[in-house]
């Protein structure tokens, strides 16, 4: 199995961590779609990542990604439970992957850390403090109440805490800190004992560390 992306995209470490947790052994191609923009087109329709190949097979979207390696590796399943608790692992997905990336890796990630820190350009400081002020406050109080108060949001692990997770972690490099968010909070270090998780977290920050942020604590909704 080959995967073509990087971690510091939120989906390419959604399946890096998809893939250890079901213990799949795989190649990892580095692939930026922002430097390397006709590579990634040849390999993705839309020039995206993360891209997997299984033999003669290409899979792209890391949700369709996802699924197929429940299909083809059912055990541990990422989408555990009956089919109630199915639904909700697939929403926090879903939440993840929409509304919690437009602005974590919209806006905080590509501003503060590919523009201003990668890149050597100007932050756009303005749409930084209203999604710091305004947006992520009430994204973060819903997904607040979505979070249980001790353990995963199933019985299980599941893909509902590697998608979280994936995105969440991009806004902690971009400085982003949820102590005013207890469950969240909470959640989010049960998470990191996992031990794939902990030695993903230990390859970026040898790699990236210089590239994070100080730290913004966002305050709750008004």
């Amino acid at each position: 199995m080959i995967l073509h992306g990087s971690s510091i995209s939120p989906f390419v470490r959604k399946i890096m961590l998809a893939l250890a947790y079901k213990g799949i052994t795989y190649e990892l191609q580095p692939l930026n779609p922002y430097v390397e923009k006709e590579l990634a087109q040849k390999r993705h329709p839309m020039g995206k990542v993360p891209i997997l190949e299984h033999g003669e097979l290409s899979i792209i979207d890391s949700t369709v990604i996802a699924h197929y390696l429940d299909d083809v590796y059912p055990v541990p399943p990422l989408y555990p439970g009956d089919a109630q608790a199915r639904a909700k692992i697939r929403w926090l997905e879903e939440y993840a992957d929409t509304r919690l990336t437009s602005l974590v890796g919209g806006v905080m990630f590509y501003q503060k850390i590919l523009r201003g820190k990668m890149l050597d350009k100007d932050v756009d400081e303005e749409a930084v403090e209203q999604c710091i002020e305004h947006h992520l406050p009430l994204a973060l109080t819903y997904l607040e109440e979505q979070m249980p108060e001790k353990g995963f949001v199933g019985e299980h692990f599941s893909m509902a805490e590697i998608s979280l997770w994936s995105v969440l972690r991009s806004g902690w490099m971009a400085g982003l800190r949820f102590t005013h968010y207890p469950r969240l909070n909470e959640y989010l270090s049960t998470i990191e004992q996992e031990p794939w998780v902990a030695n993903l977290i230990s390859e970026e920050d040898h790699e990236l560390a210089s590239f994070y942020c100080e730290p913004v604590i966002i305050g709750t909704v008004d």
